[in-house]
């Protein structure tokens, strides 16, 4: 849709460009990020393939946003699930519980993760998008785990909270790697237990009650 001056309207352009990385991520799902060229997008797009490099000025550009916004989708579902919880404690309990269940932590999200990865280190738009990623999940981490602080009377330094969200969010990486990874390597409940001890530890605090 237009407006008077033949300019596109932004919400049609948002909306085209989040269905240009939908079709990417399913690409990407099916035959990997070097499957996922632009003709093989516009087709999965039902869009021509000039559509596609009017959004994005290239491919690469198209698999850094469809990068960022599948990592975003990731931490979103988490933090949608812990929201408006009584206390911090069952806040911060909650998303590391989202986090290492399914469908944030499964074989077919790795296997995403995984196809990204192996551009991850050699593109430079690729490399800012994961930055940009990392850096959302960490901050998000650290709010949660001040705001659990102050409420069990703890009050933390920024170096501190910066410390345990390195350590946090690496404990949750590690989690949902291997779990998406191998999942019939562990017990039913067992990431997310090894999560809330893990992680409570780091804190001196019971997470595992808060659940």
């Amino acid at each position: 849709m237009q407006d008077k001056n033949g300019n596109i309207r932004q919400e049609n352009t948002d909306t085209r460009r989040a269905e240009l990385i939908a079709a990417t991520l399913r690409v990407i799902a099916r035959d990997g990020v070097r499957g996922a060229t632009v003709r093989e997008i516009s087709k999965e797009a039902d869009v021509t393939q000039g559509l596609i490099r009017y959004y994005f000025k290239t491919k690469d550009e198209l698999i850094a946003a469809a990068y960022e916004t599948y990592m975003g989708d990731l931490v979103r579902m988490a933090d949608e699930a812990s929201r408006g919880k009584a206390t911090a404690t069952k806040r911060l309990a909650d998303f590391i519980r989202v986090s290492l269940e399914a469908p944030v932590t499964s074989h077919a999200s790795v296997a995403i993760w995984a196809g990204f990865f192996e551009t991850l280190l050699h593109d430079s738009a690729m490399t800012a998008s994961h930055n940009r990623s990392y850096d959302r999940l960490r901050l998000h981490l650290k709010q949660l785990i001040a705001d659990v602080q102050s409420e069990n009377g703890c009050p933390t330094d920024e170096a501190t909270l910066r410390r345990y969200s390195i350590a946090g969010n690496a404990i949750l990486d590690g989690l949902w790697l291997e779990g998406g990874a191998l999942p019939e390597a562990f017990k039913p409940g067992e990431l997310v237990k090894v999560g809330l001890e893990s992680i409570g530890a780091l804190l001196g605090i019971d997470l595992e009650t808060a659940t």
